[in-house]
């Protein structure tokens, strides 16, 4: 599952506003809030892209190890490692 509170830490760690996060990934600040409010999660794609934007593992991004978002996400992380 999305950790949208890591999410948020993450961006303010690297200190970007949601605006400047949007404009990078090229989506809505909108879609951040909402993100980050909880009221939407990113699809799997728009997390790898999210983890590449903070510079941090895809896995930081989530939490709940027992769902079928976590078990994907660990399958394109690995992906992602053996690529780089």
């Amino acid at each position: 599952m999305f950790d949208r509170h890591a999410f948020a830490a993450r961006r303010i760690t690297l200190g970007l506003s949601v605006e400047e996060l949007a404009d990078e990934m090229l989506v809505a600040p909108s879609t951040i809030y909402r993100w980050e409010n909880g009221e939407t999660c990113p699809s799997l794609r728009m997390l790898v892209q999210a983890s590449r934007h903070l510079c941090t593992p895809l896995l930081s991004l989530m939490s709940d190890a027992d769902t079928e978002q976590y078990r994907k996400a660990t399958a394109v992380d690995a992906l992602l490692r053996e690529g780089a």
